[in-house]
């Protein structure tokens, strides 16, 4: 029994009858866990010592991909830092210039060439940025 001074006791985790429930705990779990500072990558193995079953999981980060396309040939240079703000939640005031990466004249040269098999590739706030001469902007990170 608490006292008035003991911390209440936490409740039992719910028991997880679904796969959309264990895909819900795990995606929690391992968020939580990165959030924290744990490195949550590599493997383990899962025996339950009451039944025969074992399982091997295995954790690794993936790479996102994000792709747009510049609509604004005179601009390019603005469509990347508003892609990758969209992808970071920021406002893009709050990134870096994208001149201490890439010069914005190059893209726009880029964009005029009107060769379809030119392109250009750099990185950019920790993302590597690919744009083609029609436009196309993919963020890699």
């Amino acid at each position: 029994m608490d006292g008035p001074d003991d911390p209440p006791e936490d409740d039992p985790p719910a028991a997880i009858t679904t796969e959309d429930e264990f895909h819900e705990a795990l995606q929690q779990l391992v968020t939580d866990a990165a959030a924290n500072g744990v490195d949550v990558r590599g493997g383990w193995p899962i025996v339950d010592d009451d039944r025969e079953d074992s399982w091997e999981l295995v954790i690794t980060k993936i790479a996102r991909r994000t792709t747009a396309q510049v609509d604004d040939a005179a601009f390019p240079a603005s469509a990347i830092v508003d892609a990758v703000a969209a992808r970071e939640g920021v406002d893009p005031t709050e990134l870096p210039p994208l001149y201490d990466s890439i010069g914005p004249d190059i893209l726009e040269i880029l964009h005029e060439s009107g060769d379809p098999d030119q392109r250009v590739r750099f990185d950019y706030y920790g993302y590597t940025i690919s744009v083609t001469s029609g436009g196309s902007i993919t963020i890699d990170g």
